[in-house]
């Protein structure tokens, strides 16, 4: 019921955020997004007892994501800022040399685990057109609906464990039905506001999508597993953490810029 509750409020402040808002509006949201990440992540590895720089790898996760909003940043630019700074603040750092190779790749690891998927769609978005803001929105509910999808029929008919060392709840029918509803959501979108794009492309896309949000929740799994915890997170009632809800979001995001890029731009 909470998960039901939080998607029936989530959704249309998302839609309407996406659709007819300033993209600064999504671009914060992306900014909280990042924070809270980067927050999640950090505290699944200091339950394994490595402690990263939470606010340096916060900080440079969201420089990260500008460098797609703005093009007068440049990313490699950035990313030598952080290869520099972090080290320098483990050195200053009164937690000694113990864990410090550790910490360093986590602080920066981190950032661009969260930053350059989220980065991605602050590109779309920041392209200004009614195109990538409707691939925005078709990319949420292609991937909302294939989790949904994934975890009805699992409940009740997954009987064939997907990958049992990671993710024991995971079935081969749930991958499937969330595959059924991610085809059924991108025809959906196809015929309520999505008329531009061409079906071949809504289909393809709708399979591509299903297949990283897939991967990108079992990688999630695989660190939750790893840090011995059900959720990475308690912020959205039913949910989990925002990793829980944007990890798939993280794995489509490249693909469908790409796939932008490339067949519809």
């Amino acid at each position: 019921m909470k998960r039901l509750a939080t998607a029936a409020v989530g959704a249309p402040i998302f839609f309407v955020i996406i659709k007819y808002l300033s993209p600064w509006w999504f671009f914060a949201l992306l900014g909280v997004a990042a924070i809270l990440g980067t927050y999640e992540l950090h505290a699944l590895a200091r339950r394994k007892g490595v402690a990263g720089n939470r606010l340096l790898g916060a900080f440079f996760s969201l420089a990260v994501i500008a460098t797609f909003v703005d093009s007068r940043l440049d990313l490699a630019a950035v990313l030598a800022v952080a290869v520099v700074t972090v080290p320098l603040a483990r050195l200053w750092d009164r937690a000694g040399v113990e864990g410090a190779i550790e910490s360093i790749a986590l602080t920066l690891a981190g950032a661009l685990f969260v930053g350059i998927p989220l980065g991605y769609l602050a590109a779309l978005m920041g392209r200004g057109e009614e195109m990538s803001r409707d691939l925005i929105v078709f990319l949420f509910l292609v991937i909302w609906l294939a989790d949904a999808g994934a975890y009805w029929v699992g409940s009740a008919v997954g009987k064939h464990k997907l990958s049992p060392t990671v993710s024991p709840n995971k079935t081969i029918e749930g991958a499937l039905g969330g595959l059924a509803l991610s085809l059924l959501a991108a025809g959906l979108a196809n015929a309520w506001f999505f008329q531009k794009l061409k079906t071949r492309d809504a289909l393809l896309l709708a399979v591509l999508l299903w297949a990283a949000g897939l991967l990108g929740d079992l990688s999630e799994s695989l660190l939750k597993r790893a840090a011995s915890v059900k959720d990475c997170g308690e912020i959205l009632p039913g949910h989990g953490g925002l990793l829980d809800r944007a990890d798939s979001l993280l794995f489509g995001a490249p693909v469908l810029f790409f796939y932008y890029k490339s067949f519809i731009a």
